[in-house]
């Protein structure tokens, strides 16, 4: 993995990748992503910032009449054609790139049992 892409990637983007990959055509608007993703609107931000940045994400305001309507409005965010592929291959060698090796003796304990 290049260094912009590890400089793109922690914790807070990757859960929000995987909830934008999981429908890729839908259009999200922040507070709803966050709470999908599971993030403060600290680390999402940024986190939506760079992936707009990197070409990933589209980001569109509501165009309606903030006084009439009553509150701010929204911002929209979508996943670009190019973003699609470019996080599906990111996840993915990330994935790789944090895999236990086969030799570890881990792979041997297996997982802990259940309580009964």
């Amino acid at each position: 993995m290049d260094m912009d892409m590890k400089l793109l990637l922690n914790p807070a983007v990757v859960r929000m990748l995987q909830r934008l990959l999981e429908d890729p055509g839908r259009t999200w608007y922040a507070t709803e992503l966050m709470q999908a993703a599971h993030v403060s609107s600290g680390s999402f931000y940024p986190g939506v910032t760079r992936l707009e940045r990197a070409g990933w994400v589209t980001v569109e305001e509501e165009d309606i009449d903030t006084r009439k309507e009553r509150r701010p409005a929204r911002v929209f965010y979508k996943m670009t054609g190019e973003g699609v592929r470019e996080a599906h291959c990111a996840l993915v060698e990330l994935s790789e790139s944090v895999r236990p090796p086969a030799s570890s003796p881990g792979w041997l304990l297996g997982p802990k049992p259940k309580a009964v």
